[in-house]
This record gives C-alpha cells, sequence and structure tokens, in this order.
C-alpha cells in the first residue's frame, strides 16, 4: 500500500507547526541578541571616534617636537652675527638632526615665507612651488636672532609626497573586515595627507562620503575644536578632530556595512540554523506523531469499510487508549446503529416491493435522484424488465428537449409541494412517451432527499384531447379551420396594434353551388367543397389562414401582404375555382365572388373587419358573380384581368 500524506494530515500540520515554531523561536531570540550587540557596537563606535582623537593628539605631538627641534637648532646661531651665504652653510651643514627629521632645512628671509610672520614657531600653510615646482610642501619655521635689518627664519619642509609623520597619517588601515580611511585638510579644506596621492591639495568639500559632515562642519564656521565627534552618514561612520597648534581637521571614515556586516552575517546564519532546526524537529515530531496515530489509520480505514454492507458492524475496529479508543468505540457504535437501520430498511423495501408488484399503477421511489423501488407497472409504461431500473438514474428518463414542467417540479420540490405534470419520459427503447406524472417529496425540505412518483400512461387521453381540440378548431369535410378559429385568428390580428403589418382578408361566396345541391345531390357539393378547398391552400402561402365558414362560404387571412398583392391572389383564386367547377367532365357553372379587404388602423375591431367584407363581398356579387372587388366597389388595378372560364 503506497503511503499517502495528504496537506490535511494531522501528522504534517503538527510537524509543520512545530517547524515553523521552533524556527521562529530561534531566529527571534538570536536576531535580537545579534540586533542588540549590533546597537551597541554601534555605540561604542561612536563613543570611540574611530581614534580621530588620538591621531590628532598624535600629529600635534610630532609638530611641536619638530618644532622644538627647529628652535634648538635657531638658538645655536651665533646672536647679532650677520646672515652671510658662507655662515648660512655652515650652518646648516651641521644640523644633521634636523635634515634626519625633515626633507629639506633651509634659512630664509621672511618675505620668502607664505603667510604671516611672527616671533613664534609656525605651520605654513601648502605650497606648490617653494623650492622645487613639482613638490607640494608644508613648512614648519622658527625665527633667528640674526644680526642685520632683516629678519631670518630657520625652516623646515614636509613634502606632502614623502614619507614623514604628515603621511603616515593618510594611511589606510583595517579593523576587522573594515578599511578606515584618514585624511588631513587644514581649515580651508585643502587635502593634506590621503592614501591616494591624486588626492593631495584637493577639496574635502568633493569627497562624497564626507560631503553632508563637511557641510555641517563649514555651517558651523569651521570651527578647529580638538575634542573629537562622530557621526553616521549615508552608510559611513565619519570622525573628525583639529590638531592643536595647527589649522588642521583630522577626519576618520569607515563603511558601516564593513564594521557590522559580520552583525548581518550572523543574522543570515541564525535564520538559516533556525530553518534547518526547525525542519529537523519537524521530521522528529512527523515519526513520533506517526507513530502515536498509528491506531488512527487503522481506524480510518476500518471507517470507510462501515459503509459495506458484507462488513460485520462489530468486527475489525482497532484497539488502543485514550482518545483514539474512545473514538473507535464510538465509531463502533454508530456502525452497529447504521447496520440495524439498513437492516431495517430492507425489510422495509421488501414489504413495499411486494405491496408495489400489485399495484394497478406505476409506482416508483428516488433517494438522491436513483430509483430505489419501481412497480411492475412503472418498469411496464416505459417498457423496462424486472428491477432494470433499481439503482439507476432519474435523469436517463427525461428527454432531451427543454422542458418547463422540470424546473417548476425542481422549484416546487424546494418548497416541499408535489407536482403533477404532463411530460415526455423515455422509454428503455429510446422512443418517448407522454405519462402524466404525479411527485411529492417523502420527507425533508432538500429535494435531493426521498421522492414518490405516480406515473400513469397519458398517449390515449393525449391523443384523445389533440383530436378533440383539432375538431373543435377545424371543419370536418376540408380540414380548413373553421369560423370560430378564423375569427379568434382574426381578432389577434386587430387587437395587436402594437405590431400590427400590412395585413388582408379575402371572402369567397360561391356562385351558383346550390344548384350543384339540387341537380347532382349533396355528395357531389362536398367534393366540390373539398377541390376548392384544396385549390385555395394552392393559391396562398403556409402562414397564411385558410377557412371555410360554412355551407359555400370561405375566408383567407393573408399577413404581411398589401392590397395589390391580395387582389392578385384573389384573382387567382377566383381563377382556381372557375377551373375546377365542373364535376366528371360536366361543367357545373360554379365560380367564385371574392371580396378584398386591407386591414388598416381604421378597422379598430373584429366588427368593422366583417362589415367591410361583407360590403366588398356583395359588391362582387352584384358585379355579375364570378368577380374580384375591393371595399370600394372598383374595378381592379390595370394589371389585373379577370381569367375567363
Amino acid at each position: 500500500m503506497t503511503l499517502s500524506i495528504p496537506w490535511c494530515s494531522l501528522k504534517l500540520r503538527l510537524a509543520i507547526t512545530a517547524a515553523l515554531l521552533m524556527g521562529a523561536s530561534v531566529a527571534i531570540t538570536v536576531v535580537h541578541a545579534v540586533r542588540e550587540a549590533q546597537g551597541r557596537a554601534k555605540q561604542s563606535v561612536l563613543e570611540s571616534n574611530l581614534g580621530v582623537g588620538q591621531i590628532a593628539a598624535g600629529l600635534s605631538a610630532r609638530v611641536v617636537e619638530h618644532e622644538k627641534a627647529l628652535s634648538a637648532a635657531a638658538h645655536d646661531w651665533p646672536a647679532g652675527q650677520a646672515m652671510s651665504d658662507a655662515g648660512a652653510g655652515a650652518f646648516l651643514a651641521h644640523q644633521t638632526v634636523l635634515r634626519a627629521m625633515f626633507d629639506r632645512v633651509l634659512l630664509l628671509d621672511d618675505r620668502a615665507l607664505p603667510g604671516a610672520v611672527g616671533h613664534a614657531p609656525m605651520v605654513s600653510p601648502p605650497v606648490r612651488d617653494f623650492g622645487a615646482a613639482d613638490k607640494l610642501d608644508v613648512i614648519v619655521s622658527v625665527p633667528v636672532a640674526a644680526g642685520g635689518p632683516r629678519a631670518w627664519t630657520l625652516a623646515g619642509t614636509l613634502s606632502l609626497r614623502s614619507g614623514n609623520f604628515l603621511t603616515d597619517a593618510g594611511r589606510e588601515e583595517t579593523l576587522g573586515e573594515a578599511r578606515l580611511q584618514t585624511i588631513v585638510a587644514d581649515q580651508q579644506g585643502r587635502v593634506l595627507a590621503h592614501a591616494d596621492p591624486a588626492s593631495l591639495l584637493t577639496r574635502i568639500d568633493d569627497d562624497p562620503r564626507l560631503r553632508q559632515s563637511v557641510a555641517r562642519w563649514r555651517s558651523q564656521g569651521s570651527p578647529l575644536e580638538p575634542a573629537p565627534w562622530t557621526e553616521q552618514d549615508d552608510g559611513y561612520f565619519v570622525a573628525m578632530a583639529a590638531v592643536p597648534g595647527t589649522d588642521w581637521v583630522v577626519f576618520r571614515v569607515a563603511p558601516a556595512e564593513a564594521l557590522f556586516g559580520h552583525a548581518s552575517r550572523s543574522i543570515l546564519r541564525v535564520i538559516l540554523f533556525g530553518a534547518v532546526s526547525g525542519l529537523v524537529g519537524a521530521m522528529a515530531i512527523f515519526g513520533v506523531t506517526a507513530w502515536f496515530l498509528q491506531p488512527m489509520s487503522r481506524l480510518k480505514q476500518r471507517a470507510l469499510r462501515a459503509l459495506d454492507p458484507k462488513q460485520p458492524a462489530h468486527e475489525g475496529w482497532p484497539e488502543s487508549a485514550g482518545e483514539i479508543g474512545e473514538l473507535s468505540r464510538v465509531l463502533r457504535h454508530v456502525s452497529e446503529q447504521l447496520a440495524a437501520s439498513r437492516l431495517e430498511m430492507a425489510q422495509a423495501l421488501r414489504r413495499m416491493q411486494a405491496v408495489l408488484d400489485h399495484a394497478p399503477t406505476g409506482i416508483a421511489f428516488t433517494i438522491d435522484g436513483r430509483f430505489a423501488l419501481a412497480s411492475r407497472e412503472f418498469e411496464r409504461i416505459l417498457g423496462y424488465g424486472r428491477g432494470e431500473l433499481i439503482g439507476k438514474s432519474w435523469k436517463r428518463l427525461l428527454s432531451s428537449t427543454p422542458n418547463p414542467l422540470r424546473e417548476s417540479a425542481r422549484a416546487a420540490f424546494r418548497e416541499d409541494f408535489g407536482v403533477e405534470p404532463e411530460m415526455e419520459l423515455r422509454c428503455r427503447d429510446g422512443s418517448l412517451r407522454w405519462v402524466s406524472l404525479q411527485g411529492a417529496v417523502v420527507q425533508g425540505r432538500d429535494s435531493s432527499q426521498h421522492k414518490i412518483w405516480i406515473v400513469a400512461d397519458a398517449t390515449n387521453a393525449r391523443r384523445e384531447r389533440e383530436c378533440l381540440q383539432w375538431s373543435a378548431d377545424h371543419d370536418p369535410l376540408t380540414d380548413l379551420v373553421n369560423r370560430r378559429e378564423f375569427e379568434h385568428q382574426l381578432r389577434k390580428l386587430v387587437d395587436d396594434r402594437r405590431s400590427r403589418s400590412s395585413a388582408c382578408a379575402l371572402f369567397i361566396d360561391l356562385d351558383h353551388f346550390k344548384q350543384v345541391n339540387d341537380h347532382a345531390g349533396h355528395a357531389a357539393g362536398d367534393v366540390m367543397l373539398t377541390r376548392v378547398a384544396q385549390a385555395l391552400r394552392q393559391c396562398v402561402r403556409g402562414e397564411d389562414v385558410v377557412a371555410r365558414l360554412g355551407g359555400d362560404e370561405f375566408a383567407v387571412l393573408l399577413r404581411g401582404c398589401a392590397l395589390q398583392q391580395a387582389v392578385q391572389i384573389a384573382e387567382q383564386i377566383r381563377a382556381e375555382v372557375q377551373a375546377h367547377g365542373q364535376l366528371d367532365g360536366v361543367p357545373l357553372g360554379v365560380t367564385a365572388s371574392i371580396g378584398v379587404v386591407e386591414i388598416d388602423n381604421s378597422h379598430a375591431t373584429l366588427s368593422a373587419v366583417l362589415e367591410k367584407a361583407d360590403q366588398a363581398c356583395y359588391a362582387a356579387k352584384h358585379a355579375g358573380r364570378n368577380a374580384v372587388r375591393t371595399i370600394a366597389g372598383a374595378p381592379l388595378p390595370a394589371p389585373t384581368q379577370r381569367v375567363a372560364a
């Protein structure tokens, strides 16, 4: 047997729920912890200021160290000795310490130095063309007490491109996975130290990582505040601090993602771990649940077999403790009750079948649309053998032709009412038979429950009704409609003013017909009337109404026919009657006088049409018989000519 685990399985739902709960609890707990650690790390970064304060203090100390070295050397110049090229050369030749500290050591006229000259050590702005055009230098200088009218300064240059403490400050550092970038700029925003030499002397404002922080610093007046501060902008941590004793500012930049990327990856690892843990836990719970619910599977199989009448009601139920055992006992009790009810129903059906077998009418019971019982008369009417209908659907007896009675029956069943329609049922050989059908719901208000049907063969009764109906509307001699039906059709046409179109009526009175009855007998007269009826049918369309009003009077109702066309049809009828006015080759002289009436809005009632018709027919009689006249008695239109006998 193949193991099938539907999505609605209790085991699967328990396993999925446990997996989700386990995974969610692990993920939520660890993500919360990681988020908290990440927040603390961020606060720690903000408080540490990325070490920018230490770097600024270190640069300040180095600048002071260089200034002190220059000051000590400047004191070695003999007091009051005038400056000369030979003296200056000899003095500088002995400054071994200064040459190690600076890229170059110079004695300069104060006028050669950029910026203002004072009596204290100073650091100049960066220059591009001092000493060598291809170098970028910062000059540290102290005054020299030389004699003479001019002031002199002992200066040391720090190249922005060579290795010194300033260029060393601009090197990149790594902190874990983060790369920390240090940039030194002056108060005017010129870059003095950078890992990329091409960025030297560019504007610090142009660095996209520092743009917002520098803009806020500018908005505050570009203060040279030694106290460091840090902020986070656009995914970067930016720390700033001024270098005391100079107009320099140190910036440190670190990407936030690099600093905390390990935390994000930790969250992903935690989520993955939670998912795997949940899956493993779900599989374990599924296995344990499946083990404990094994009796439930056996109970399910046994419950399905309870529908089999051959299965003993008290056998095969699994024994178990707890809720499953209690459920098993309840289902066994229900199965026993079902078996008892089934037995009682079978006995009742056998007794009822015995009664039905002797019923003189067709009776059947359906349950949920299928035959449960059928009398022999019911089966005989529809051509079925003994018991052939049992278990078959009631729908197989219904014809495919839409029947409004069927829909009314369904509506009646829904309301607990019975129905008594007359409808066609399909016999076993496929033929259709009219039956009188009575049906009612036996119990409940559900149309799909038990119903009783009583059927009687209505073929002969329906045929008799149709014959009676036909006889009431037709003339038995000519098979034409009679006066009553003709007037009924004519009244409908007159009363229906909304859809009235052109229509005409022909009233025909046979000439000299009485002589036929008097001289040739009534049998000959009946033959003549039959021939006239055939002639009328041949001259009109299938949708036109042809009637015998009585005796030798006939009428034709032409729908959708104009007066001109009606006169032509009347003339054709007159000629046909004249041609048939003989019997066995002996002329009898029978002709027709025809009055034509156009039915228009002036004819408000049936009486008005009949009156006009009598007048038109009277006009034809007075025109010499064998003629066609309209209501005005005028001669026929020019195109129409009387056909001679």
